[in-house]
């Protein structure tokens, strides 16, 4: 409790006069704490432990890492499939934004659609839908071309999973900052003699370098702590996180698993502070009143025939990997018999109650991170105390966090005294508020800075409280912020597995893990049901906040 001793006081004597900000303040402090550093804390402690319950500091988990060749396999297949998968969703996640963008592609609306659809499916459901077109037994390489001795398992079925999976978060990311460069940049770059193609290479690429990089961390994370798709599609390929949760949870050796998750958390917090190092060496700033959207770039025939290839081909691969899911669920047995039936739809009946507990986390969590984010948001962009800074980093560390290690420091937190809160929906609900909390946070950071100050005050001269000032002027201002943080929540709660696996219980088992678990061990038909009919209860969950916040399905993800 550093943080608590330090900060309070300090606080408490400069806003003393101001005691809903102090209680604020205390809240976020507590929270932060408690949730957030204490569990990536016990990670860190017990990965130092000579045994359960052991007193004192020892390296003797890493001795035994050291000696078991599978945990060095693990941790390179990992870094090699980290890097491999990052590079190629970035790359083709920025030349699909700048289609989107700057190109006069046609259809382009409902292509942004089909090219951001899997995220609003678990990312193991990609794999799934690659071993029915693809697998041994799939329709395309088995019914349709008759292959045989074809083996989709191992690194490269992983790696074309993450890449669909992945792929349409480098989208947006990409596609919001292309709209907004400084059009005038662009020209004066063309006008002094510059070819589209140099233009596109020393302008237009080098000022979306920090989304760039923010992108590639976001997929190399996602990639190294990504659980269901290794055991789906890995064929027996060891990943760290697969082998952290045989040891957390088949083996039951908390101290082995919490130094396995100290190998996930070292490079993606080195990958972190390279990217945080390389976008604050110098400004990127571009967007002013002169910014303009819809801008539409000129290309050479060959530049624009390549890229309308790959867009076109993503959003086509999208439509087949998708189809077989919901084709898959309406026949008898996917790859046997292909007669149409319902029993698989019915067989969702027995999963109502992992859909209610998912429903339940999931909008909890939502809600609980969206107004968490908010206050957080006001209290690092409107106030001045000390500590501030080191709240904004608590806030936002879990950013570079994979959720495997979440999981497991929740667990080790929160599975003894004081607490034995593990496997009940409030840790559930909390640790995926906490974990997605930097998405929300910085939106409304930066909806909080386009609001003039002077609103707020005009306010509080007028005799309103801070209270009412806040809710009557400064929440109206940023609601769509607020929905957007809590959208983000809601959707990555509903498709999380890496958390899941390590947070859930019986009474409090979520639709992901029985989905995944009925993939593993059911029939190919049986897993796409769960699968289809997951997406279908998140669109329809994007189509009420659609109405309620009045944005388009690819606006509300585009602002999460």
């Amino acid at each position: 409790m550093i943080i608590l001793s330090v900060i309070v006081p300090l606080a408490s004597r400069r806003i003393r006069r101001e005691p809903i900000l102090l209680i604020a303040v205390q809240a976020v402090v507590v929270g932060l704490t408690v949730f957030v550093l204490w569990p990536l804390a016990q990670v860190f402690i017990e990965a130092f432990k000579t045994g359960y319950n052991a007193k004192g500091f020892s390296f003797v988990q890493f001795k035994r890492l050291l000696e078991k060749p599978s945990v060095w396999k693990a941790f390179s297949n990992t870094m090699v499939l980290g890097i491999t998968t990052s590079f190629l969703a970035t790359v083709l996640g920025t030349l699909i934004a700048y289609t989107l963008t700057m190109t006069s592609l046609p259809g382009k609306k409902w292509l942004r659609i089909l090219t951001i659809l899997p995220l609003v499916s678990p990312p193991f459901a990609v794999s799934f839908a690659f071993l029915m077109l693809f697998g041994r037994r799939g329709l395309i390489t088995w019914d349709l071309l008759h292959i045989t001795g074809w083996n989709i398992y191992g690194p490269q079925g992983i790696i074309l999973a993450q890449l669909i999976s992945d792929t349409p978060l480098v989208i947006l990311i990409l596609s919001s900052v292309f709209t907004s460069i400084n059009r005038s940049l662009e020209e004066a770059a063309e006008d002094l003699g510059g070819t589209p193609f140099h233009v596109l290479r020393t302008v237009t690429f080098p000022l979306v370098t920090p989304a760039i990089l923010t992108a590639a961390l976001l997929t190399f994370i996602s990639s190294i702590s990504d659980f269901g798709n290794p055991m789906l599609i890995g064929g027996g390929f060891q990943m760290l996180a697969t082998q952290a949760y045989i040891q957390m949870i088949e083996m039951y050796d908390l101290q082995l698993g919490a130094a396995l998750a100290m190998l996930l958390v070292i490079p993606a917090f080195i990958a972190f502070l390279i990217q945080h190092w390389i976008t604050n060496r110098k400004s990127y700033v571009t967007v002013t009143s002169g910014a303009q959207t819809g801008y539409i770039r000129k290309q050479p025939t060959w530049i624009k025939g390549f890229l309308y290839s790959l867009t076109g081909f993503m959003a086509f691969l999208t439509i087949l990997l998708y189809g077989s899911i919901f084709v898959g669920a309406a026949v008898n047995a996917w790859g046997f018999d292909h007669t149409l039936t319902t029993r698989n739809v019915r067989g969702l009946i027995t999963a109502l109650p992992q859909i209610k507990n998912s429903l339940i986390v999931s909008i909890g969590s939502g809600i609980v991170g969206g107004i968490i984010g908010i206050v957080i948001a006001w209290l690092v962009s409107r106030k001045k105390f000390p500590g501030k800074g080191a709240i904004d980093f608590s806030a936002t560390v879990m950013y570079a966090i994979p959720g495997t290690v979440v999981g497991i420091g929740y667990i080790i937190a929160f599975n003894a005294a004081p607490y034995f809160w593990t496997g009940t929906f409030f840790i559930i609900i909390i640790a995926y508020a906490f974990r997605r909390l930097p998405v929300g946070l910085r939106t409304s950071v930066a909806a909080q800075k386009q609001i003039d100050p002077t609103l707020e005050e005009a306010s509080l001269d007028l005799g309103a409280s801070r209270i009412r000032t806040f809710g009557k002027i400064t929440f109206p201002l940023l609601n769509r912020a607020f929905f957007a943080g809590v959208i983000y929540i809601f959707i990555r709660s509903m498709t999380d597995l890496s958390s899941a696996v390590f947070l859930n219980a019986g009474n409090t088992q979520l639709y992901t893990v029985r989905m995944f678990r009925v993939m593993i061990t059911g029939t190919p038909s049986e897993g796409a049901a769960f699968a289809g009919f997951l997406i279908i209860i998140i669109l329809i969950a994007l189509g009420i906040l659609s109405k309620l916040t009045g944005k388009s399905f690819v606006d509300m993800f585009r602002v999460s």
